[in-house]
């Protein structure tokens, strides 16, 4: 694993274009913790494996966040921080702007037997199992919801966005599902019950888009890691 430096950063600028913001690199890396890279490591083995695995299959085709992108509106593609959008909340007293920045967004293209073609695709968020699952009703029926981190508040505000089509305005994405992929079998049981009651039941959107599993910090095969069938997607332990 490597840090990218400012004078790594400013060739890439120069020689491709990349959008390497104003960042003094060398201070980011050193503030860098573990936390961060273990989550970013994370994501980056899941994401090798979905493609990993879409390569074993001929009916199933990987669609990367760069390919969504060049069909996105043009305001979204000038946007320094394309995957990243506001959602205006309102959850009891609470009321006010949160921002959704997925882990990956990808989608998944299958070709059916008969030659016909179904996407779906992916909000992903990896869940490294610190993060609060649902404050007390105190909090959440309190102004100060919308102010903590919770994993409720980010099942709200993906709830809030299908339902204000956010994912059509800025990304230009038909019915797109949100996959938390967490630490255990019993935290994935505890947020998907959260989601149901707090959320689904709450808010009245659609159960299948919030999507819940658990991703193993081990190797696995790589025909376990995904199974796509129709539009939807089950990942295997």
């Amino acid at each position: 694993m490597y840090g990218l430096d400012t004078t790594g950063a400013r060739y890439m600028k120069e020689m491709f274009g990349a959008n390497i913001g104003v960042a003094n690199w060398r201070s980011r890396n050193r503030s860098y913790t573990r936390e961060n890279l273990d989550h970013t490591l994370a994501v980056s083995r899941f994401m090798i494996d979905v493609e990993l695995a879409c390569r074993s299959r001929d009916d199933l085709t990987l669609i990367p966040f760069e390919d969504i992108l060049k069909r996105a509106p043009e305001e979204t593609r000038r946007s320094p921080l394309p995957s990243r959008w506001s959602v205006s909340v309102h959850y009891y007293g609470a009321r006010g702007t949160v921002y959704l920045a997925p882990d990956a967004i990808f989608g998944l293209r299958l070709r059916s037997p008969d030659g016909t073609f179904r996407v779906s695709y992916i909000f992903l968020e990896i869940d490294r199992g610190t993060m609060t699952i649902a404050p007390a009703e105190r909090v959440r029926e309190s102004d100060a919801f919308l102010h903590r981190s919770s994993v409720l508040r980010k099942l709200v505000a993906y709830a809030e966005s299908w339902q204000q089509e956010c994912h059509r305005t800025h990304l230009d994405l038909l019915a797109p599902r949100m996959l938390m992929l967490t630490t255990s079998v019993a935290r994935a049981k505890a947020i998907r019950e959260a989601a149901h009651e707090l959320v689904v039941k709450e808010r009245k959107v659609p159960s299948g888009i919030l999507l819940f599993g658990v991703k193993s910090e081990k190797e696995v095969a790589q025909t376990d890691i995904i199974d796509a069938a129709g539009s939807s997607i089950r990942l295997m332990r």
